[in-house]
């Protein structure tokens, strides 16, 4: 790469208004990423979701509750970090109403007939799958209701950030003094921030634990700080330079990072065996954070220095928000259809991921295209 193009931003703002194609793809990506990481949920894998599977009880695999945790390190962050992007994208160019009034249709609809439509689709799916009466468990979910509900938790949080972001960058001067103008001021920077998440995180947890959602944005605040974090960085794209970020083999490097990550968690992991909870209770905190930044930036570099992620990857950025509001209705169908194999212990749970994953990205992407074919709705997705 050139000296110049080192010095560059990582989007020249002449390029502002087109689509650039690897961000599409490192999202849709990502989109897929999830998709495979709900997956893992229901046969094994650490966390919650609404079926799991009489034959692999929770954190009964410890190659998809690694998986799982490794995943989710960085994939959510990251996706709020090509949001917070975008959405400065939109509101240099929006007024405050505007912008408001086409995050309201565009996020928070989709959260709300989520909430009230889409999920309940997915419960009654597992509950059938139980054999539990069906509408007695309805109407308490109903009463019982206070907020967003599933994966649209993303949706509820981002459009509070997005809120919260174009009424400060209305009202307030811009803050352009804090974007790092060096290399050194960079990676202090980046330091620093690691440090005041992983320190303010592993606080938030010992009265928020991991998995633990809060109404009514249903998010948890064990991993709030890496969010606001991530939002704020991506808002501030632009700004960076190349050379601050990105890496000069990110391949490799993307590479040695899940390395690192899978056998550094594996390490402190051990700390558990030895009944030291609090020990590995502030080793995760750090890990999780190194990790975002680390495979984070390996997996953006790559993503902006491959032939192949440069290009478009035909229509598929334009249904992978489709596929994220749509996804958990085929990911839990076919759970339940794959569990009618039976098939107990730690490989068939990860052969079930494998082909409930591989089947739902490919379902949800056709459920997503015939979706936004119906009219009005293409207009909000």
């Amino acid at each position: 790469m050139s000296s110049e193009g080192e010095h560059a931003p990582l989007l020249p703002r002449p390029t502002l208004d087109k689509r650039v194609h690897y961000i599409d793809n490192l999202r849709s990506l990502l989109v897929a990423l999830v998709i495979f990481h709900h997956a893992a949920l229901a046969f094994g894998g650490i966390g919650s979701w609404p079926y799991v599977s009489p034959y692999h009880p929770s954190k009964s695999s410890p190659i998809l509750s690694l998986f799982v945790a490794v995943n989710q390190s960085y994939f959510m962050g990251m996706l709020f970090f090509l949001s917070g992007h975008l959405s400065a994208q939109s509101a240099s160019r929006k007024s405050w109403t505007a912008f408001c009034a086409d995050k309201l249709k565009r996020i928070g609809l989709p959260a709300v007939v989520y909430t009230l439509v889409v999920h309940p689709l997915v419960l009654i799916l597992v509950w059938w799958s139980h054999h539990a009466p069906i509408q007695p468990a309805l109407i308490t979910y109903y009463r019982a209701l206070n907020g967003v509900r599933g994966p649209v938790w993303y949706l509820a949080v981002l459009l509070f950030f997005d809120l919260i972001y174009i009424t400060i960058r209305t009202c307030l001067p811009p803050f352009s003094f804090l974007i790092p103008t060096s290399a050194t001021r960079y990676r202090v920077t980046a330091a620093l921030c690691i440090l005041a998440v992983s320190v303010g995180s592993y606080l938030i947890r010992l009265s928020h634990p991991v998995g633990r959602s809060t109404p009514p944005l249903g998010i948890q605040l064990a991993y709030a700080l890496q969010y606001v974090l991530a939002y704020t960085a991506g808002t501030c794209l632009s700004s960076i330079r190349q050379y601050f970020l990105i890496s000069t083999h990110p391949g490799q490097a993307l590479a040695l990072a899940y390395m690192v990550a899978i056998i550094s968690l594996a390490t402190i992991a051990i700390s558990l065996r030895f009944g030291m909870v609090r020990l590995f209770d502030v080793l995760y905190a750090f890990w999780n954070e190194l990790c975002f930044y680390i495979i984070g930036t390996t997996l953006y570099s790559f993503f902006h220095h491959s032939a192949h992620t440069t290009k478009r990857w035909g229509n598929t950025a334009r249904y992978s928000y489709a596929v994220y509001i749509l996804h958990a209705l085929v990911v839990v169908a076919l759970q339940i259809l794959v569990d009618t194999v039976g098939g107990r212990g730690v490989v068939f749970g990860v052969i079930k991921t494998l082909v409930v994953g591989t089947l739902g990205v490919c379902i949800s992407w056709a459920a997503a295209w015939i979706l936004i074919r119906v009219p009005g709705v293409g207009k909000v997705l």
